[in-house]
């Protein structure tokens, strides 16, 4: 079973796009305010000169056969020619109302909209009267101008966004090739001296069965070929990791099987510090989708962390539990827990803390458990603990009759 592919190229790409979708929508608000703020202002100038004019045209009306271009001149009863009568009764009405002080206003009917000027010139009311809808054709030849540069503006906002984009996602993409070159060519390395030691603990392991070898030594060497053997596994899935031509393969695998695998390998390293290792779950098969040595690599390094940080006479605790959609693997210790401000770098490769038993760290262990949480749909958290830290593997959820794969080397 594989799942949905999220490789490295198809991060570049979706990184390339976002730049890109950016960069369109910043052009796009760009241009809306533009436009809003061209229309805004067009229309207060057009308005601003329509009443000069009209005020102008009634203080110096002398007659109505020489209105201004667009406009209409009322006075008393007689008014210029082509006046709609449709605007006569509105005309009265304002007459009536005339005063010295020119009145401004606007007056819609089912032809258009007209604007009226109203004032007394010498005793007797005057009346300009202009047509609006020149204005509005104009306004709306202005608007679909703006509208059409506004899309050539998105369509080579588009383009330079991609151009943008590949420059800018391009030192990240040779960056992933060159971790992905070394990747390759380390695991390569590996992979011989690998089989030689694996080859060479098998036949350790004849021979001592042959002898009749201590039950302990027996034990002891059997470790070793599985250790040896999941070192290869590790290798493997690594040169797959690396191969950019090959999806992430996704399998089920019981994450109860996989914690009882992980304590017991963990076994002899807490032995040697003095802390036990335990696992449990409320359930006899937890299943999620994933890769088992993945996983196991990654329960195995926040449960390694945890034995670092647990002092001589604690326990290091592995839990599985089922919480709605999610199957949750928890390694708990009793250390001494980890601090608010401590618990927002854990995660970042190289922050190791320091020294810990003795022991050089990296800093890698609980960056690349949450890497491997990521890729298969998952999440790594710090949940709230009385007592020492609690890290928390969160993968999605299978039924529990899903038919599961062994973690390498689980016995």
């Amino acid at each position: 079973m594989s799942g949905r592919p999220i490789g490295d190229e198809v991060l570049v790409r979706r990184a390339a796009r976002g730049v890109a979708v950016q960069a369109a929508a910043l052009v796009a608000l760009a241009m809306l305010l533009l436009i809003v703020l061209v229309t805004v202002v067009m229309i207060h100038g057009q308005s601003g000169a329509a009443d000069d004019l009209l005020r102008s045209a009634v203080a110096s009306a002398d007659d109505v056969g020489d209105p201004p271009a667009g406009a209409w001149l009322v006075l008393g009863d007689t008014a210029s020619p082509g006046l709609p009568d449709d605007l006569r009764p509105d005309l009265l009405a304002l007459r009536t109302e005339a005063a010295q002080r020119i009145q401004v206003t606007t007056v819609e009917d089912d032809d258009g909209e007209y604007r009226i000027a109203t004032g007394l010139v010498k005793g007797r009311p005057v009346q300009a009267v202009l047509d609006l809808s020149a204005q509005h054709k104009e306004r709306a030849r202005m608007l679909q101008a703006m509208g059409l540069a506004a899309v050539l503006a998105l369509v080579l906002a588009g383009l330079l966004g991609v151009l943008i984009g590949r420059r800018a996602v391009r030192p990240l993409a040779e960056a992933l090739t060159l971790q992905r070159a070394f990747v390759a060519n380390a695991g390569h390395e590996l992979r011989t001296p690998l089989t030689l030691l694996s080859t060479r603990a098998q036949l350790l392991g004849r021979s001592l069965h042959r002898d009749g070898a201590s039950e302990q030594v027996l034990d002891d060497a059997d470790g070793v070929v599985r250790d040896t053997r999941r070192l290869t596994e590790v290798v493997d899935d690594l040169l797959a990791a690396a191969d950019p031509r090959r999806a992430e393969e996704q399998e089920p695998v019981d994450l109860v099987v996989l914690a009882d695998d992980v304590a017991e390998a963990a076994k002899a390293h807490a032995q040697q510090v003095g802390v036990r290792v335990r696992s449990a779950s409320d359930r006899d098969s937890a299943p999620a989708l994933g890769s088992a040595s993945a996983i196991r690599r990654a329960a195995l390094a926040l449960v390694d962390n945890a034995i670092d940080h647990t002092p001589r006479g604690g326990e290091v605790r592995i839990v599985v539990r089922r919480q709605r959609r999610d199957v949750i693997l928890s390694v708990s210790d009793t250390g001494p827990g980890i601090g608010p401000e401590a618990a927002q770098r854990v995660l970042r490769r190289f922050d190791s803390g320091g020294q810990r038993r003795g022991r050089a760290h990296y800093g890698l262990g609980l960056a690349l458990a949450h890497d491997v949480a990521n890729r298969f749909g998952g999440q790594l958290r710090l949940a709230p603990s009385e007592t020492g830290a609690t890290f928390e593997l969160v993968f999605p959820a299978l039924r529990d009759d899903t038919p599961v794969k062994r973690p390498p080397g689980a016995r």
